[in-house]
């Protein structure tokens, strides 16, 4: 049986991460205005840099000083934070961010991946179904909208989700010895550091930096890189990994409702088909998850 204290905290968890999610839908809409005049790179580098900036602040504010996160896997953190940040931003740079959100619950699959490979978590049963359903359901919505120019930006929303899969599991493992907001501090300082370094060696660059971008760039970074990333990780404390990422699956319908009156896209028959399989993957997972909790 579960006791009171554990369902509430549970609860607080789940609680956590849906306002999680309705950040993060803001955010990718914001990114999305400034990639008009940044470049990817520099984009990453400065969300990057102000998440880093405004969880410093949170962190002196409340523990008036930071702990440093001594784990060797914290570069391993940042490292698949950068390479996320950058991927994603490629993507929203030419495609809308419904077709990427979408794209994007591939990172289903990958959960399923690194917790069989490092987790020692078991794939049976209704799981391949799930499996099977999400990768069906994100190639039809990729197909729905392959263009020539396009095929770099589907390569890159694809991929993207397996890096913030990865850095959610490190981030899970860290958490358990270190305070959410150094983790996330020092997950943000290490992808800055290695995407302004990354900048230096592709011509132009830094060349330009515009106003506005920045300042969408700087709300996109409040948003996600800061507050929901917070929220999350704080969240971890209270429920597992996988019923957190469950929970976020939900962000593909924010991040419609918030496209719709700035990104329409035309909703083709492939896109309808491959959103109600994500829908039944997503579905599956939820209800595999539900009935594990109530035989404990």
């Amino acid at each position: 049986m579960i006791n009171t204290s554990t369902t509430k905290k549970r609860y607080l968890g789940v609680e956590l991460n849906l306002i999680s999610i309705l950040f993060s839908g803001v955010a990718k809409v914001l990114n999305k205005f400034s990639l008009v005049s940044l470049n990817p790179i520099l984009g990453g580098v400065l969300t990057s840099a102000f998440a880093s900036l405004f969880t410093l602040i949170v962190v002196l504010v409340k523990f008036k000083k930071v702990e440093i996160v001594k784990n060797k896997w914290v570069i391993l953190l940042g490292l698949t934070n950068a390479v996320g940040v950058l991927l994603q931003y490629i993507a929203l740079s030419i495609l809308s961010p419904v077709t990427v959100t979408l794209i994007a619950r591939i990172y289903l699959v990958y959960v399923f991946l690194l917790g069989f490979l490092f987790l020692g978590e078991k794939i049976s049963g209704w799981d391949y179904v799930a499996i099977i359903a999400c990768i069906a359901g994100s190639m039809l919505v990729s197909s729905g909208r392959a263009e020539f120019d396009s095929a770099i930006a589907i390569v890159c929303a694809f991929i993207y989700p397996f890096m913030y899969a990865a850095n959610n599991v490190i981030a899970k493992y860290l958490v358990k010895d270190n305070n959410p907001s150094d983790v996330l501090l020092f997950n943000h300082v290490v992808s800055a550091v290695l995407l302004l370094v990354s900048g230096f060696f592709i011509s132009g660059t830094y060349s330009k930096i515009p106003f506005e971008g920045v300042a969408f760039n700087f709300g996109g970074a409040f948003f996600n890189g800061f507050l929901s990333l917070l929220l999350f990780y704080i969240s971890l404390k209270y429920i597992t990994a996988g019923k957190a990422n469950i929970v976020r699956a939900l962000g593909p319908l924010v991040v419609i409702v918030y496209s719709y009156f700035f990104f329409p896209i035309s909703i083709t028959p492939k896109i309808i088909w491959g959103a109600v399989l994500l829908i039944i993957a997503t579905a599956i997972v939820t209800f595999k998850q539900n009935k594990q909790e109530a035989s404990k």
